[in-house]
């Protein structure tokens, strides 16, 4: 009974018993019934006629001495009285005598009974032990077996004679030994009077046995105390119980394990813990070399254990070669029961070594391809029963979907890193935003491109940003940014940063859906293309540029051609005159006024041959910096007057006018280059005027300025050329205009020799009406105190 025991069977008081933990609890059960106190002695029962016999005695004495004395009274004589105490002395004795035999032959007739009994007690003991499912046994204070039942063989594997010559401690499994050992000295001692506990025993082909165990103390000997044992063989119930909680504990390490790194040596040691196996491997398949290699053991503390764990890490097996190899092979679970029988196991001296004789591999199998092998071993040949085959296989397939996760796990947790360090440390801005537009992320490189911390980017700059992006895409014909619709085409727009400064961005959306297809984030890539943008703003420029550089060359180009065609034709037309008139004169014949004529001629020719090289001159200086004016006070009146008379001298087809004010005030200038500015003006209205008309100039003060004008009643020069009648060798193409001799150069030399008096230049012209070249010149100092740019 656990508990509290009535210890009256013992003939010791009756008591009320407390339970006691054994030292060790892990080796085995608990103690119970402890006293508090030193155990009584137990003491023998006294004899009953002894006791009957000393109370009678005295009461009959007296009786006797009673009636002596009457006698001797009665009679008068001493010695009557001294023979009659004789007498009664005798039958006293006799008497005593007879109720002694009396009450021997009752205490013997009830020893025969209790005999009797106690036989019959002795023999159903003895069919109750022989009879009882569990094993029962009497063990001395030694622990030697004093008495057996068939059970107790049957649990041992031992016969009745063997069992007799052994101990309870002989027959318990080396690692229990200890526990059985204290348990025992604990129950000898009486600090306890029962002990329970599961161990391992040893039966007689040297396997093991776990069985339940339950110690009672006995009676006192004076050996010591004897002691009742009980035995039950839970090797059935241990072994499911084993499948049962191996099963749970490799799905709890599943379950909680992170990686199979980790889980690994729990998942071995928990098999090994609840199978009762001494060491696990795993075993995986290297692709590489095509072999199995051992990448994580687990084995009970034990020196040949360790050094089988090592000699099989230098091992590589092949597939199809031994246990391990014939499982990779098959995938199915396989076992050797006895090694020392088994010729084809790989490491069977190395196991011979360590002790053990029991082997069986499970297949790891991912995805329907074995990935590993596992190998459990035992130090005693085993039974390997179907449910164990069917747990086992279990176990390996759970295993590899677990081996498959973990590696997927690992790799989307790596995956994960890679995408957040990119995130992290992207030069370019990356902003996660929801469907409805609210900024749910954005990386450092966006935060610090646009100078905002995150709460101010989120409620103030992403929402004029998302703005911005849906009017530059509209311009684009673009999708909206939360349309979730996108072809891959970016958006480039201006923001401002916290900081003041302008940056063009160009912004990419790409629409993260839902499982449904659903737009449920928007990623948005925010890159700086300011310098691009300024880059492409100053190439398209320079192209620009380049193309007017290159129109204005091939312009000039053609000018210079027309020039040079031009200048050709003036020259040969001049030296053609100058020839033919120089050969009249030679051939003589003439008469003086046809001479005089015809020297006129010549002159005029000579004279345009002169002004045509010193046009081209003057282009040369103007094109290389060295054009030079000096100075001076200059009446420009004098200078119309002077040009009017030189030009009315040599043409009669135009009337020339003069509004000229009398009240001008000095220029300053080079007189020369102004006379070549007015005579340029002049001849170019009198070359324009083909059919005659008037040349008007005339003078005024306008501010600090001489405004010089001179008008002619032509034929004008079209709208579209007259922005361009000041260029160099330019000249009017369209109209009656083109068909007139020229160089094209007068007015770009006019109009460098205006500008270079501070002065400024201009034409008004309509076709068929004329044209009027107005410029202006800067008043001398003292007429003109104070001098400014005339705009």
């Amino acid at each position: 009974m656990k508990g509290s025991v009535m210890r009256a069977a013992f003939g010791r008081p009756k008591a009320k018993l407390c339970l006691l933990r054994t030292l060790d609890p892990a080796k085995g059960g608990e103690g119970a019934e402890v006293l508090p106190g030193p155990r009584p002695r137990p003491e023998d029962a006294p004899i009953r006629t002894g006791g009957l016999v000393r109370r009678i005695t005295p009461l009959f004495t007296l009786l006797v001495a009673a009636v002596l004395a009457g006698v001797a009274v009665l009679s008068g004589s001493v010695q009557a009285a001294a023979g009659f105490l004789g007498a009664a002395v005798v039958v006293v004795a006799a008497l005593a005598v007879y109720l002694i035999v009396a009450r021997a032959r009752a205490v013997a007739a009830d020893a025969q009974r209790e005999a009797r009994t106690a036989r019959a007690a002795e023999e159903r003991l003895r069919l109750t032990l022989e009879g009882a499912q569990v094993g029962l046994g009497l063990i001395g204070s030694d622990g030697r077996w004093n008495q057996v039942n068939a059970a107790l063989c049957g649990i041992l594997g031992r016969s009745h004679d063997e069992l007799l010559t052994l101990t309870l401690e002989q027959v318990t499994a080396e690692h229990d030994r200890a526990a059985v050992e204290e348990a025992l000295a604990t129950l000898q001692s009486g600090d306890i009077l029962r002990w329970e506990a599961q161990v391992f025993q040893v039966r007689g082909d040297g396997t093991r046995v776990p069985v339940e165990i339950t110690v009672a103390a006995g009676a006192h000997t004076p050996d010591g105390v004897g002691m009742f044992v009980q035995e039950a063989d839970v090797s059935v119930r241990r072994r499911l119980e084993g499948l049962r909680d191996g099963l749970v504990a490799v799905r709890q390490v599943i379950l909680a394990g992170p990686t199979w790194e980790l889980a690994a040596p729990q998942i071995l040691g928990g098999l090994c813990a609840c199978l009762d196996w001494d060491v696990a491997q795993y075993w995986a398949v290297d692709t590489e070399l095509r072999a199995l290699r051992l990448h994580h053991g687990w084995h009970r503390d034990a020196a040949g254990l360790e050094v089988f764990y090592k000699q099989s890490r230098r091992l590589s097996i092949a597939i199809g070669e031994g246990l391990l190899g014939r499982v990779w092979q098959s995938g199915v679970v396989a076992a050797l029961e006895d090694l020392t029988q088994a010729g084809d196991y790989e490491r069977a001296a190395a196991a011979q070594e360590a002790g053990l004789k029991c082997a069986v591999a499970l297949p790891v199998v991912t995805g329907g391809a074995v990935t590993g092998v596992i190998e459990l071993l035992a130090p005693e040949v085993r039974h390997i029963e179907n449910d164990l085959v069917t747990m086992l296989s279990t176990v390996g397939v759970e295993i590899g979907q677990f081996i498959q996760r973990a590696e997927t796990s690992q790799a989307l947790r790596r995956s994960e890193a890679d995408h957040r360090a990119i995130y992290e440390r992207s030069p370019i801005g990356i902003a996660r935003i929801s469907g409805e537009g609210e900024l749910l992320e954005g990386n450092p490189a966006l935060l610090e491109m646009l100078a905002h911390d995150f709460e101010t980017m989120r409620s103030q700059a992403w929402p004029d940003l998302l703005r911005a992006y849906d009017q530059a895409a509209g311009r684009s014909r673009i999708p909206p940014l939360l349309a979730g619709i996108t072809d891959g085409r970016s958006v480039q727009l201006r923001a401002a940063t916290g900081d003041g400064r302008w940056l063009w961005l160009q912004l990419t959306a790409t629409p993260i859906p839902d499982p449904t297809g659903v737009p449920e984030h928007v990623l948005v890539m925010v890159e700086d293309v300011t310098t691009v943008r300024d880059s492409q703003d100053k190439l398209a420029d320079a192209l620009e540029s380049q193309r007017g550089a290159n129109a204005t060359l091939e312009k000039l180009d053609r000018t210079k051609t027309e020039f040079l065609s031009i200048v050709s034709h003036e020259f040969r037309t001049a030296l053609t005159g100058i020839q033919g008139f120089s050969e009249l004169i030679r051939d003589g014949g003439l008469e003086p006024d046809e001479v005089r004529a015809y020297g006129g001629y010549i002159f005029n020719d000579a004279d345009r041959v002169n002004r045509l090289i010193g046009d081209m001159l003057d282009l040369d200086r103007m094109e290389s910096g060295k054009m030079s004016i000096r100075t001076g006070d200059v009446d420009i009146n004098e200078v119309m007057s002077d040009a009017i008379q030189r030009a009315g001298s040599s043409t009669t087809a135009v009337e020339f006018k003069a509004d000229l004010d009398p009240r001008l005030p000095i220029v300053a200038g080079d007189r020369d280059r102004l006379i070549q500015v007015v005579s340029n003006l002049v001849n170019n209205a009198v070359k324009y005027s083909p059919d005659g008309g008037i040349v008007t100039m005339s003078t005024r003060s306008e501010g600090g300025f001489a405004l010089v004008s001179v008008s002619d009643t032509g034929v004008g020069i079209p709208p579209d050329e007259i922005s361009h009648v000041f260029e160099r060798f330019r000249r009017v193409r369209s109209g009656a205009a083109q068909s007139i001799p020229g160089t094209g150069l007068g007015l770009t030399i006019v109009k460098q020799i205006v500008e270079m008096h501070g002065g400024k230049i201009w034409v008004e012209s309509a076709v068929g009406h004329g044209s009027a070249f107005h410029f202006t010149l800067p008043l001398a100092a003292e007429t003109a105190p104070l001098q400014r740019r005339h705009g």
